[in-house]
């Protein structure tokens, strides 16, 4: 795979830039990475992570943008590579896109991801996000991409993006065989649901505290 052009910014009517300028505070970290992402994620930097001959990849410039918005975002990838397709501040802080510039697929975040780890410079986006966000005097931006190193959340961000997988899966199984249906109430839900439910329910710890098809789980 070879490393992607970074494209040049949409016209006035068709790009997020008309739309985010003088809408984001100047200093804000939006326009932080709009106005500097070109200098600061610039080819050159991601050269050694892609060969010189294959398909074109997503430009660096864009999903190390994306990369940084998530970070501080907390958002999972395939948040994140939603939070692009429909939030004109993310394609506007990827450099001023159109609001019809194509996603991506949130696996390009993973593969990125591994490239970084398995390089000299695991922790370069973030490196210079940070350097440019101490210029600006974005203090709790600094904060927050120089608390953790990019090699320990690429870890965690697979293991959050495993479990939010899990956890989607068993709900969907669950609400398929089950047919559950809940109260929101005080500090509790209240469950209905056949007894396999309530042994499903066991299984990941919670406890009725009536009766075996129904019940406030706690």
């Amino acid at each position: 795979m070879t490393i992607g052009t970074t494209p040049r910014q949409a016209d006035l009517w068709r790009g997020t830039a008309a739309v985010c300028e003088g809408r984001v505070g100047e200093q804000s970290i939006w326009a932080v990475l709009y106005h500097q992402g070109d200098r600061l994620f610039a080819e050159e930097l991601f050269a050694d992570l892609f060969a010189e001959v294959g398909r074109r990849s997503v430009p660096p410039r864009i999903v190390a943008t994306v990369m940084v918005l998530q970070r501080l975002q907390g958002c999972s990838d395939r948040e994140a590579v939603e939070a692009f397709c429909f939030d004109a501040r993310w394609k506007y802080a990827c450099g001023g896109l159109a609001y019809d510039y194509p996603g991506f697929s949130h696996t390009v975040l993973v593969d990125m991801r591994a490239r970084l780890a398995a390089s000299d410079r695991p922790e370069r986006i973030f490196a210079v996000t940070v350097a440019a966000a101490r210029q600006a005097g974005l203090v709790g931006v600094r904060r927050v991409l120089d608390s953790t190193p990019l090699y320990d959340a690429v870890a965690s961000q697979g293991a959050r993006s495993k479990i939010r997988e899990t956890r989607r899966d068993e709900t969907r199984r669950g609400s398929g065989a089950c047919g559950v249906a809940a109260r929101h109430g005080a500090g509790h839900t209240t469950m209905i649901m056949p007894v396999a439910g309530n042994a499903n329910a066991a299984a990941h710890g919670l406890k009725p505290t009536s009766g075996s098809q129904s019940g406030t789980w706690d």
